[in-house]
């Protein structure tokens, strides 16, 4: 086999380089939004996620209703309903919503944080490793924080955690950007 025909990380990171880095400045503008008033930022994730799962639920209902598809029509349309239904309660429940919502992110961070962590280690070769493998310890850190204090800080550890989170990952996706080699396509 040829060198051209595997495709290193590093070759990968080098055609990806405009969109890490946007993404980067992405994430690390939301971070600091989110860090900026995080109990707004909780308010709002919660609204949107309920308001994510109540369209889709209506979405799925109309498939499920008149859809060609015919083979689990019914199951199809249950579960719908139960979108719709979980939509609506997350709609009318906020409070509740974002400390549920804030148990999911605790899960999350922590699944995220090993994930990355792992990621990290096998991208060694990479020079922006270290700040991938600082930010899954960050993510695991937030998690193990967030659940250590749920369901009382539920109100605002979404929107700052989340934030803290989203800055250093958006630093960690800055730093491959600029670190990985300009693309000879570019």
């Amino acid at each position: 086999m040829s060198d051209s025909s595997i495709s290193s990380p590093v070759q990968a990171l080098s055609k990806s380089r405009g969109w890490l880095i946007f993404a980067g400045f992405l994430s690390v503008f939301v971070g600091f939004f989110a860090m900026g008033s995080p109990f707004l930022f909780s308010i709002v994730l919660a609204q949107f996620l309920a308001a994510f799962i109540l369209i889709s639920g209506c979405i799925s209902l109309a498939l499920a209703i008149f859809g060609k598809h015919v083979a689990h029509r019914v199951l199809d349309g249950v579960l719908a309903l139960f979108r719709i239904v979980a939509g609506i309660v997350l709609l009318a429940c906020v409070a509740s919503s974002v400390a549920v919502i804030t148990l999911i992110l605790a899960i999350f961070l922590i699944i995220e944080g090993v994930s990355v962590i792992i990621g990290a280690f096998k991208m060694r070769e990479h020079a922006g490793w270290v700040w991938t493998l600082i930010s899954g310890i960050a993510a695991l850190v937030l998690g193990v924080m967030v659940y250590s204090r749920w369901p009382n800080d539920s109100a605002w550890v979404i929107g700052l955690f989340y934030g803290i989170n989203s800055l250093f990952w958006g630093i960690s996706l800055l730093s491959m950007g600029f670190a990985a080699p300009k693309s000879a396509a570019a």
